[in-house]
C-alpha cells in the first residue's frame, strides 16, 4: 500500500483552503453559501486518510466556524434531490 508523503498531505490541504477560499470570493453580493460534495461512498478503513478528514474538519471549526454549523452528511441520493435537476445532476450520482 502506497502512502502519501507529509509534502502531499500539506498540498492537499493547501488545495483544500485555496479552493474553499476562491468558492468564498466569488460569491455575488447578499450570498453566503456554498455547496462542497465529499463523496464518501466506498469509505472504510482500508483506504481511509483519518489526518486529512480531522484536517476538514479543523477548518470549519476553526477558520469558518459561523459556518461548521451548516456542515451535514447525506446520501447520494439526497444530494441528487435536493441540490440538482435531472439535467446537472452528476452521472456519477445516477442510480
Amino acid at each position: 500500500m502506497m502512502w502519501l508523503q507529509k509534502e502531499d498531505q500539506i498540498e492537499n490541504e493547501k488545495l483544500c483552503v485555496f479552493l474553499i477560499e476562491k468558492a468564498l470570493s466569488r460569491l455575488p453580493d447578499g450570498k453566503e453559501e456554498i455547496l462542497g460534495i465529499f463523496d464518501f461512498r466506498g469509505f472504510g478503513t482500508e483506504n481511509s486518510d483519518f489526518e486529512f478528514l480531522r484536517f476538514l474538519f479543523d477548518v470549519f471549526y476553526y477558520y469558518y466556524p459561523k459556518r461548521s454549523g451548516q456542515v451535514r452528511f447525506c446520501s447520494a441520493d439526497s444530494v441528487q434531490k435536493e441540490y440538482f435537476t435531472e439535467m446537472t445532476v452528476p452521472t456519477n450520482f445516477r442510480d
